[in-house]
């Protein structure tokens, strides 16, 4: 089978990005073969089939139709299990957290027209419990890789980022309102804005999960 990324390694711009933003975006990033092979594994899905002959039931009476999200994602084919090991995503951890990494889950999410907004948040367990060992694990590293075969637009469930807000300490009293008023600028070593970001079909972004990051509405 052939690679599933046109590319094989970051270049030292991408991993500074990375440091400085907290992720790093990679446009198109899929192989024409690899995203095509993907689609047709997921769409060929018992389940996602399924999934899809409910939403035909559900369309006229439902205003927030439900989406599809599995996780773990064990049943990936061929090319969804080179998202996992594929040389470019070796090669970003590595650069950017070292060799000492393990895998803990993958997930595959399916959003449908009127999927409702999800807010900025961080995605990590241990930020939300103050016993000793999640303070210790809070300074470690936890890192989402997205992959987007569709892409998407702004205003149509794009991807928020505050770039920068994963220099702030973790801590409760820490909101998406107070990175955003300035108060923790400071801290981050720079003016925290909001971004939000449109995407090509077949785009990966790396992300740091202490970045606060947000999903839009899908009308």
């Amino acid at each position: 089978m052939k690679p599933i990324f046109r590319l094989n390694t970051p270049t030292e711009d991408d991993i500074a990005t990375f440091h400085q933003d907290g992720c790093v975006v990679f446009p198109e990033a899929f192989t024409d073969e690899g995203l095509t092979g993907l689609i047709d594994e997921i769409l060929n899905l018992n389940a996602v089939k399924d999934y899809f002959k409910s939403l035909a039931d559900l369309w006229a009476e439902a205003n927030s139709p439900p989406t599809y999200f599995v996780r773990p994602w064990n049943d990936r084919g061929p090319w969804g299990d080179r998202l996992i090991d594929a040389p470019l995503v070796t090669a970003l951890l590595q650069a950017t957290i070292g060799t000492d990494y393990h895998f803990c889950h993958s997930a595959m999410n399916i959003a449908p027209r009127g999927t409702k907004r999800l807010g900025f948040h961080q995605d990590q367990h241990h930020w939300f419990h103050e016993n000793p060992i999640n303070l210790a694990e809070r300074d470690k590293w936890y890192i989402q890789i997205l992959y987007y075969p569709n892409g998407f637009k702004r205003g149509d469930r794009n991807l928020m980022i505050i770039p920068g807000s994963h220099r702030v300490e973790p801590t409760g009293d820490v909101t998406p309102d107070r990175l955003l008023s300035g108060e923790c600028d400071d801290e981050a070593g720079r003016k925290l804005e909001a971004h939000r970001l449109e995407l090509p079909p077949g785009s990966v972004v790396y992300l740091n999960a202490r970045t606060f990051h947000g999903v839009e509405s899908k009308p």
